[in-house]
Parts: structure tokens; C-alpha cells; sequence
């Protein structure tokens, strides 16, 4: 189906050449001169309004104003990143203890249980074979 689309766009994209004496007849359409463009002069000396002066401050105020933003932004976001990079720490540092705490305790235990001699049981019991 896309190949019958491809063909029939060929067949209305070609090439057609323009019938003879087309270019004669556009050129005689067209007007014998061309109206002059009236320039208008500004003279250097005349005082400019308010406005425009407001009109060429306003961009670079405008720039100024977006990177004061762009910067309080930035640091506001970057100390909160600090604040929540140090509350993760602390939090890793408690979890951190707690797990040494219990780890000691364990290990306590685990030297009590070595270091006692274990009951010993009726002798007679167990010398009878």
C-alpha cells in the first residue's frame, strides 16, 4: 500500500515544464519600475523618551533578575540537599550503633557460654559400662 502511495506522490511531484511564453507574460505583469522606499532619518541629537530608555534596560534587568533567581535557587537547593544528606547520615550512624550493641551483647554471651564450664552430670552414671 505505501508503494501505490510513493507512486501516486512521484506522479504529482514531477516536473512540469512551463508552457512556452510563460516567462513573456509574468514579466509583462509585472510593473515598469519598482516605488521608491521612503527612509526615515533619526537625528543623534534629538532626546530620547523614558520608554525607550526603559525598552533597552529592561532585557539585561530581566537577565540579572533570572540569575539572582537561578542562584538563590540553586543554593537554597543545594543546603537542602546538605540537610537531607546529613539526617541519611546520622540515621546510617544510629542504625550503626544499634547493631554493635546488639553484636556485643551476642558476643558476651557467646564468651560466657565458653569460658563456664559446662554442669557436670552424676560421675556414677557415667562410669557404669
Amino acid at each position: 500500500m505505501s508503494e501505490h502511495i510513493e507512486n501516486q506522490l512521484r506522479r504529482a511531484l514531477r516536473r512540469i515544464e512551463a508552457p512556452p511564453g510563460f516567462t513573456d507574460r509574468v514579466m509583462r505583469a509585472l510593473p515598469e519600475s519598482a516605488p521608491q522606499a521612503s527612509v526615515a532619518v533619526v537625528s543623534p541629537s534629538r532626546p530620547r523618551p523614558r520608554a525607550a530608555v526603559w525598552w533597552r534596560l529592561s532585557t539585561p534587568a530581566a537577565l540579572a533578575a533570572s540569575f539572582i533567581v537561578a542562584i538563590v535557587v540553586g543554593q537554597h537547593m543545594g543546603t537542602e540537599r546538605t540537610k537531607r544528606e546529613q539526617r541519611a547520615g546520622l540515621a546510617a550512624s544510629r542504625e550503626l550503633m544499634q547493631a554493635l550493641r546488639v553484636t556485643s551483647k551476642k558476643l558476651d554471651l557467646a564468651y560466657q557460654a565458653v569460658k563456664t564450664p559446662p554442669e557436670t552430670a552424676d560421675v556414677t552414671e557415667e562410669n557404669r559400662s
